[in-house]
């Protein structure tokens, strides 16, 4: 009776090397759109710091000549984000917006005075900066400029509620951060363990440890950029569906979302650390193998 030969076993197309490079993807793109979102939400911070505005009100004395000069002042000062003149007219307006009815029709003369309005960049938006710029701007003008106004209160109370968020948001991120290490370590331990035998087989025909170790680190390392890549371009897909509509709100999000420069920076990070991670991991399991006796491999 002819023995029946063994039918060859078909390779399964989700492998441990297809798994691995999966998983890591997938912790990559958790990582990245934390990245993207913890940049947006630092660039909204600056935003509501620099609609922080100080307001300069002038003295009847200060002529026109005056007032433009202080506004080229201002804008040339690197702690000025923007400014504007509002003249006693365009103030009267405002009030009249605000009131229903301008201030000379039941006044008889226009009380308003002439201001100039500017806002803070984000670094000069706490009090500690605010003061000097003030005692300048008052030592500079002198009886021209009657007073500086800014709601000091409102300030910090807003600066205290970035730096709580940041606070926040940072230890949310390093938690995230060592999670992600562990588990694509883990990932990339697990991918190795099959392997372990012909770590040992290659260790006693007197293989270096560099020599053993090299392919496995350099195969890691590039799975890992794979993984990196995969990442970034389902974080595109993403954005792209999520961020595909008009609006005033979505089109600040996308501002924010889409930098030029924080995409740029979280896509180096995704690469780097999805090819450094996976290649310290299987340089620490090869490691931990090349140690082992082969009574010890068969018992992992």
């Amino acid at each position: 009776m002819p023995t029946q030969l063994p039918k060859p076993k078909k390779k399964k197309l989700f492998g441990a090397r297809f798994t691995s490079t999966l998983s890591v993807a997938l912790v990559l793109f958790v990582l990245g759109l934390g990245a993207l979102g913890g940049l947006a939400a630092a660039g909204v911070a600056a935003m509501m710091r620099e609609q922080f505005t100080i307001t300069v009100m002038l003295d009847e004395s200060a002529d026109d000549k005056y007032a433009a000069d202080l506004v080229k002042q201002l804008n040339a000062a690197p702690y000025v984000a923007r400014t504007v003149y509002i003249s006693p007219d365009s103030a009267s307006q405002i009030v009249a917006r605000d009131l229903g009815e301008r201030p000379e029709e039941f006044l008889g003369y226009n009380p308003m005075q002439a201001s100039v309005e500017f806002s803070l960049k984000a670094q000069y938006a706490v009090r500690d900066s605010i003061a000097p710029i003030v005692q300048a701007l008052q030592k500079q003008g002198g009886k021209r400029i009657s007073s500086v106004e800014y709601k000091a209160d409102l300030l910090d109370a807003v600066n205290v509620g970035i730096h709580h968020s940041a606070i926040f948001l940072a230890i949310i991120a390093g938690v995230l951060l060592l999670i992600s290490m562990s588990l694509v370590a883990n990932t990339v331990r697990l991918a190795l363990h099959g392997d372990r035998f012909l770590i040992g087989t290659m260790r006693l025909v007197g293989a270096t440890s560099w020599f053993i170790r090299r392919p496995f680190v350099v195969s890691q390392a590039l799975h890992g950029l794979v993984a990196a890549v995969l990442a970034m371009s389902a974080i595109a897909v993403l954005l792209y569906i999520g961020l595909d509509s008009t609006g005033s709100a979505v089109t600040a999000l996308r501002q924010l979302l889409l930098n030029p420069i924080h995409v740029g920076c979280v896509a180096l990070g995704l690469v780097v650390l999805g090819m450094t991670i996976p290649a310290l991991a299987a340089w620490q399991a090869c490691s931990k193998y090349l140690h082992c006796t082969t009574d010890e491999l068969y018992l992992m």
